[in-house]
């Protein structure tokens, strides 16, 4: 076959030497292999060992004991701390009740003495306190080792309104807080002129003329409400006091209140020393208040000198 090679018989069984196979190629061409496939490059978790099966050594064992008992200790501790009796309630102080005794506080807590004290639900309780009529703030805590203090912020009335043959004592936020059957030792005016239904302790009263009384009740502050038996409103919104002896006191409106009332509360210490009956108190002009009686009036530039049948008292 021209200049290929040839097998003899024996090479062809493989008898006889091996003979490198070469091809044809053209004049100044080097023959070619066939380029072997590339492998690519091994993967390092197939090189990497097998790992042990219990991972720790010596010092891994270490940590991990030392880190179980710092648990079993803390589990020791807070049992501990739980069932000692180092820290069972041993009395409860009650601070900021006026209306409602440290009795009925301590009695509303509802916790058996010694119990411990980490075990007290605070905020059960704070809950419990603030669902009464009187309450309007409360602080539950523990000072160690056994004592639990209960302070408390309490709703002050500021009036007293008519409901059936009642009175219900209401603060200024207009929050219904007592009911009353005797009213003589309060020392708060009643509201007249309004009629309500459904008086809730508790629940808030939503009205137009209650909420007019309670703005005046709460410029008079406590010296003027001592000195005032009612706050009267009629049915235009205009305000009238009157006065422990029955001297209605004309407020007007319920624009500029603190003025008029500092009025009224500049008159009423002279009062006991007019020679005559007084009739009404005229503050509806807080610059010129007026005193006088159901005969005469006189106006700041009218003071009628020794005239014995009106007076009047302040000035602008």
């Amino acid at each position: 076959m021209g200049t290929a090679a040839r097998l003899t018989e024996g090479q062809a069984r493989g008898d006889g030497p091996m003979v490198r196979l070469g091809l044809r190629t053209r004049k100044g061409q080097r023959s070619r292999r066939p380029a072997a496939p590339r492998r690519g490059p091994r993967s390092r978790a197939a090189a990497r060992p097998a790992e042990p099966a219990w991972p720790l050594g010596p010092a891994g064992l270490g940590r991990f004991f030392g880190g179980l008992s710092v648990v079993l200790v803390g589990v020791l501790g807070l049992c501990l701390f739980l069932t000692t009796p180092l820290f069972g309630v041993r009395d409860i102080l009650v601070i900021g009740s006026v209306h409602l005794t440290s009795e009925e506080i301590v009695a509303l807590c509802d916790v058996t003495p010694g119990t411990n004290i980490f075990k007290v639900p605070t905020a059960d309780i704070r809950e419990r306190l603030l669902a009464l009529p009187r309450v309007s703030e409360a602080t539950v805590s523990r000072r160690l080792p056994g004592r639990l203090v209960v302070e408390v912020v309490e709703r002050e009335g500021v009036l007293l309104l008519p409901c059936q043959e009642q009175f219900v004592e209401v603060d200024a936020t207009g929050h219904p807080v007592e009911l009353h059957r005797f009213i003589g030792a309060l020392g708060l005016p009643v509201l007249t002129g309004v009629r309500v239904e459904g008086v809730t302790l508790g629940s808030r009263i939503s009205d137009e003329r209650v909420s007019l009384g309670l703005w005046c009740a709460a410029a008079l502050g406590v010296q003027g409400r001592l000195a005032v038996s009612e706050i009267h409103v009629d049915d235009r919104g205009e305000l009238t006091l009157y006065t422990l002896e029955g001297i209605p006191v004309r407020l007007g409106p319920a624009t500029a209140l603190d003025a008029k009332v500092e009025a009224f509360m500049s008159i009423l210490p002279d009062l006991p020393s007019v020679e005559f009956d007084v009739a009404y108190i005229d503050v509806r002009y807080p610059r010129h208040p007026v005193v006088g009686s159901t005969e005469t009036v006189f106006q700041p530039g009218e003071w009628p000198g020794d005239d014995p049948d009106a007076v009047l008292l302040g000035g602008p």
